[in-house]
């Protein structure tokens, strides 16, 4: 891509390195479903191009897609932003108390990451069911981050949670075994 700063994509990937950084793998599922957002959303404007002229209400119901796809893009640079204040708020813990607290609230920014990569590999996995274009591997690309992004937010939720039975856990399962259903 000419004029991409690709700086701002190594200092990411360099603090995910760094053992001093708060930012882990809950910015890394957040991410990862971002990237998995913006494939759905490009694939879902190719398709419904293709398609539009041909069946509108298609092309129109692939357009949703895409649109839900950059909410859902957005979401989830949020709860990477989300999940380094809580993962930050767990490290500063002063006693047990406090760090169990903390942690209740760091289970909620990758149980958003969850949820929103359900929604994304299901749309992935809808794009490339709708034809068989040179950007449908893109669409199947999609779905399968989506739920590699869910699958490590489950993982997060459970450590966070200490592996009790908690609804949010219940919620994170289903959403993880939704995004792996899409994905194939």
């Amino acid at each position: 891509m000419p004029g991409f700063d690709d700086r701002a994509v190594r200092e990411v990937l360099a603090e995910l390195a760094s053992p001093g950084a708060s930012a882990a793998a809950g910015v890394a599922a957040a991410l990862t479903c971002a990237e998995a957002a913006a494939l759905v959303e490009l694939t879902a404007i190719l398709a419904a191009d293709r398609i539009a002229s041909e069946n509108a209400e298609a092309g129109a119901r692939l357009r949703a897609l895409g649109s839900r796809a950059r909410r859902s893009r957005e979401r989830a640079l949020t709860a990477a932003d989300e999940d380094v204040i809580a993962y930050s708020q767990v490290m500063d813990a002063d006693d047990a108390s406090a760090r169990a607290e903390a942690l209740e609230r760091a289970s909620e920014a990758p149980l958003a990451v969850a949820e929103e990569a359900a929604e994304v590999a299901e749309s992935g996995a809808e794009i490339a069911a709708a034809g068989d274009w040179p950007f449908t591997a893109d669409a199947v690309v999609a779905a399968r981050l989506a739920a590699a992004a869910a699958t490590g937010a489950l993982e997060l939720v459970s450590a966070n949670l200490g592996g009790r039975d908690d609804p949010r856990l219940t919620h994170a399962r289903k959403a993880a075994e939704r995004a792996r259903r899409a994905a194939g």
